[in-house]
C-alpha cells in the first residue's frame, strides 16, 4: 500500500465486506467460516497440518469447487486463529487462493495436481500480504479478539494518557480526524 488514503479506502472496503458477511459475536471462527463460505458459495475447509520446512505457515488452497485453509499445526491457538483469518482475508479481498504445490505435497506429481485443477503460484505479492493483514486485524477488531489482555499494570492516570492516545490514534487510522 502507497498511502495513507489508500490504506483508509482498504479498511472502508474490508469493513463493508465484513459487514456484508457478519463477524459472530460471540467470535466463533468456525462460524465466521461459515458465513464466508456462504458468501463466496463454496465450501471452505480449515485443516491444521505439520508443515514441512520452508513452507508458510498457512496458506488458501483454491480447489476447483471448495477453499481450503491449511495452517500449521504445530501453532499456539490464537497464532492459528489469525493464520485463518489472514487467509480469509485473502478470500474475501478476490486475490486469487495459492495452488497446492511441491512445498505443501511433496509425493504428489505436478502434472496430477495441474489435472486436479489445483495449480500452484509463488505467492502473493506484498501488497496482497498487506491487505489480507489489514482484513485479519478487522476482523479481530469486530470480533473484540485481543492478542494482548485490556489489563494494564499502570496507575489511573497513566492508563487515561495511554487510553486518549489509542482513542486519537484510531480516530485517524478510521479516517475521523485528529484530537477531539
Amino acid at each position: 500500500m502507497r498511502g495513507l488514503a489508500e490504506h483508509r479506502r482498504l479498511r472502508r472496503r474490508v469493513r463493508e465486506l465484513l459487514a456484508e458477511v457478519g463477524v459472530p459475536r460471540p467470535w466463533d471462527l468456525g462460524e465466521f467460516c461459515a458465513r464466508v463460505a456462504a458468501h463466496r458459495g463454496r465450501p471452505i475447509h480449515v485443516l491444521p497440518m505439520v508443515m514441512p520446512p520452508g513452507a508458510p505457515d498457512g496458506a488458501w488452497l483454491s480447489g476447483p469447487t471448495v477453499d481450503l485453509i491449511v495452517h500449521d499445526a504445530d501453532s499456539p491457538p490464537l497464532r492459528a486463529e489469525h493464520i485463518v483469518c489472514h487467509e480469509l482475508g485473502h478470500i474475501l479481498l478476490g486475490h486469487g487462493g495459492t495452488g497446492l504445490g511441491p512445498e505443501l505435497t511433496p509425493d504428489v506429481s505436478p502434472d496430477l495436481l495441474r489435472r486436479m485443477g489445483v495449480l500452484h503460484r509463488a505467492g502473493y505479492d506484498d501488497v496482497m500480504e498487506q491487505q489480507a493483514e489489514v482484513a485479519a486485524s478487522l476482523i479481530w477488531r469486530l470480533a473484540d479478539r485481543r492478542l494482548v489482555p485490556d489489563r494494564r499494570a499502570l496507575d489511573p492516570t497513566e492508563a487515561a494518557v495511554v487510553d486518549r492516545f489509542a482513542e486519537v490514534m484510531e480516530r485517524r487510522a478510521d479516517g475521523g480526524g485528529g484530537v477531539g
